[in-house]
């Protein structure tokens, strides 16, 4: 079957209008949330967009985000934007929901970048800022190799000895963990959880706990890019073994796909430690009233890399944009197009394996939601 890719777009604001023609004409209730904090490029208002469709009162809802992670959000857009065209909206099972939300990070993925407006990774941000932050004190050793004011030959090479040295004395999944596992302290950094919530995670709390308010079931596919590949899925589950969050994801999905080795072999090493995402904050949000499964789905987009300095480049170009030249430098156009490469690759089997994965998923979710609604029914 030939599989159409037409629903990528090349720009976060015609992906933004066309997700919002699509949702009307496909009769979703559609709202639209300005962030009042930042603009686009080209002085553009940036918006976090949401389509209901299914009956308002269905007691089992998708839960479907896409652009967390700003300039992840190309591939995102493109899966919901093929669902609603391919009628997925009048093919819903009886009593079933599905809640999408377009561009959660919609700064990021207007300028392409990865963080929001300030920096922060959305998947750090949602917990307790009045409490104390988790710990990463060996982030504080590595910040000066990631973070340098030009990224040059001397700065790769220093990043590659030292980098080594921490390895040899840590251990190189302690170093990955560190990297990647979210920081509080440095707000110039990578991963950076930020020290308040950020407008995207409070609006997103806010449409969780008014349009879920009297749901009773919650799935949650929340798309990302960025592991080495070509469109395949990487599924990872946040619900702790035994519980019936992850059993549900194992029967949607397949207990091999969730397995934490498969999922280590796709990802290149051991998941890393998280804190503050928003899979926990959602099923929190809904925890008084509803069940909750559900995973965040990586499209494998990226090109292999050759060494930890290769690995790390996306990260750090975004970060030199940000901090050291700035998103008008001259070398910015290049960078840009780096990291869009690596998140939003224009090739077409790597458009072509989203779409057709994305269906597949939104296939078996649905109804394996419907599923799961009429067991609790008829409990």
């Amino acid at each position: 079957m030939m599989i159409e890719t037409a629903a990528f777009s090349d720009t976060y604001t015609t992906a933004r209008d066309r997700f919002g023609e699509a949702a009307l004409a496909a009769g979703g209730d559609v709202q639209q949330f300005v962030n009042p904090n930042a603009t686009g490029p080209a002085g553009e208002t940036l918006s976090l967009d949401a389509a209901w469709f299914g009956p308002r009162d269905a007691s089992a809802v998708l839960l479907n985000t896409c652009g967390t992670h700003g300039a992840e959000g190309f591939a995102g857009s493109a899966a919901q934007l093929d669902w609603i065209q391919s009628g997925g909206p009048a093919s819903l099972p009886p009593g079933v929901a599905v809640l999408m939300l377009h561009a959660v990070n919609p700064f990021g993925f207007a300028w392409c970048l990865r963080g929001t407006e300030n920096n922060v990774d959305l998947n750090r941000n949602w917990l307790d800022h009045g409490a104390v932050h988790p710990e990463n004190p060996l982030y504080e050793q590595i910040h000066p190799l990631l973070c340098p004011k030009r990224i040059d030959e001397k700065a790769i090479q220093r990043l590659l000895d030292e980098g080594a040295r921490l390895i040899a004395k840590h251990g190189l999944w302690s170093i990955e963990d560190a990297i990647s596992r979210g920081q509080y302290t440095h707000p110039d950094g990578f991963h950076f959880g930020g020290t308040s919530l950020e407008w995207s995670t409070k609006t997103l709390q806010t449409i969780v706990q008014t349009e879920l308010a009297q749901t009773r079931q919650v799935a949650f596919i929340d798309w990302h890019t960025g592991p080495v590949g070509d469109g395949e899925l990487i599924f990872l589950c946040f619900s702790p073994a035994g519980s019936s969050g992850l059993a549900q994801a194992k029967h949607w999905w397949g207990a091999d796909a969730l397995s934490s080795e498969h999922v280590d072999q796709l990802w290149g090493s051991k998941r890393p430690t998280r804190h503050g995402i928003l899979f926990w904050g959602i099923e929190e949000a809904v925890s008084d009233h509803a069940t909750f499964a559900g995973a965040v789905v990586e499209f494998c987009s990226a090109s292999t890399k050759s060494n930890a300095a290769d690995a790390l480049r996306v990260s750090m170009l975004e970060r030199w944009l940000r901090f050291e030249g700035g998103l008008d430098a001259p070398e910015a156009a290049s960078y840009l197009a780096e990291i869009r490469e690596d998140y939003a690759p224009e090739r077409e089997s790597f458009r072509t394996n989203v779409i057709r994965n994305a269906r597949m998923t939104y296939a078996q979710t649905l109804a394996g939601l419907a599923e799961w609604r009429g067991a609790d029914a008829a409990d």
